[in-house]
């Protein structure tokens, strides 16, 4: 491999991740109520949408993401997301709410749903984090790149979180916090209306921050034995499926580092040595396994940067300035020239023939 040549998925072929269909519980009714065709939408992004589909079937996760986005851009609602996740009950959620919902406590619960959800939807990290204020937090994220639009996503996954804990702690719980990846999309009171609680944006992950107290209640329908039953029908049905997504030819270092490059380039450029204080390694065995891969630091950023720069510019109204920013660049300018230099032309003209169906393919390399 020549250096700066990145495997992406245009190198091989790559499963794209998957969501069980019990995620799309009721999907199909909800957005007939946001006065959209159901079926118009499921269409728009890539998506069967039929009502009597089995919870166990496979969606492909960034259809599922889309399904929403569409529901948004088609009924001109922000706040899909944070309605759709809201009256979502961890029963509607299938095993990993069964899951749930068995748990001898809240605070195995927690646990369970950090340690299984990957097996419900590949693609995706979540993890309890402790931390030293007595709170915990139950972190969300999709590690997939490529998957365009995941605000609403993010939104209704909270949502869905939060109903975990009032399954136990009653309708009128509210968490400490919540985090969001994505700057506010809705308007304030929708956000108020679904969590009662701070919601700070523009964080490194999403996540429901709770009191680490409230882990000892007990769940009112615990059953350890189905609670086996459960988890074994589970990662069962799913690990095989997993398997499949995993990209052969990315080593898993190497999309970890695209991964974190993605979630910090809005706060500018990572350098090398912060990527290895991220990854809690010696800035030289970073540096000494990237060599070895026959791949720059600098080249990782380069590519991450395109891929970016492809899916903000998918989003016809997103300014390409605020694009520009959240890619690192202090002007339009600069990044208008990085990216004809990518593909030859500049941002908005990559845009308008998107929209108009045209495809660019980048000058020098295939992304």
């Amino acid at each position: 491999m020549l250096s700066g040549d990145i495997p992406g998925p245009a190198d091989g072929a790559i499963r794209q991740p998957h969501v069980l269909a019990a995620a799309a519980t009721g999907a199909y009714q909800f957005i007939r109520e946001q006065g959209c065709d159901p079926d118009r939408v499921a269409l728009s992004a890539g998506l069967r949408l039929d009502p009597g589909l089995s919870q166990t079937a496979l969606l492909d996760l960034a259809g599922y993401c889309l399904l929403f986005e569409e529901t948004t851009r088609q009924s001109g609602h922000a706040g899909v997301g944070l309605s759709y996740g809201r009256h979502f009950t961890p029963d509607m959620l299938g095993l990993i709410g069964f899951i749930a919902m068995a748990s001898p406590t809240l605070g195995n619960a927690v646990e369970n749903v950090a340690e299984l959800f990957p097996y419900h939807q590949g693609g995706t990290i979540t993890r309890l984090v402790y931390q030293d204020d007595g709170c915990a937090r139950l972190e969300y994220r999709i590690m997939t790149g490529g998957i365009i639009g995941r605000e609403q996503d993010a939104e209704l996954t909270m949502g869905m979180f939060c109903n975990i804990f009032r399954h136990v702690l009653g309708q009128y719980w509210v968490p400490r916090a919540i985090w969001l990846e994505h700057r506010r999309i809705a308007a304030p009171g929708e956000y108020d209306n679904a969590f009662g609680a701070p919601v700070h944006f523009g964080m490194g992950v999403n996540a429901v921050v709770f009191d680490r107290a409230e882990m000892g209640c007990a769940m009112p329908q615990g059953n350890v034995r189905l609670l086996d039953v459960l988890r074994c029908s589970l990662t069962a049905l799913s690990s095989a499926d997993m398997r499949q997504q995993a990209p052969p030819a990315m080593d898993p270092l190497l999309l970890r580092i695209r991964t974190e490059i993605r979630y910090s380039m809005g706060n500018g450029v990572p350098a090398l040595s912060q990527m290895a204080e991220t990854l809690r390694m010696p800035r030289w065995t970073l540096q000494r396994r990237l060599d070895a891969m026959g791949i720059t630091f600098s080249a990782l950023v380069e590519r991450t940067r395109q891929e970016m720069a492809r899916e903000y510019l998918a989003r016809p109204m997103m300014p390409v300035g605020e694009i520009a920013l959240l890619l690192g660049y202090s002007e339009i300018s600069a990044f208008s020239r990085a990216f004809r230099k990518w593909t030859g032309v500049s941002p908005r003209l990559y845009r308008a023939a998107r929209q108009s169906g045209q495809v660019f393919v980048p000058v020098g390399q295939d992304i």
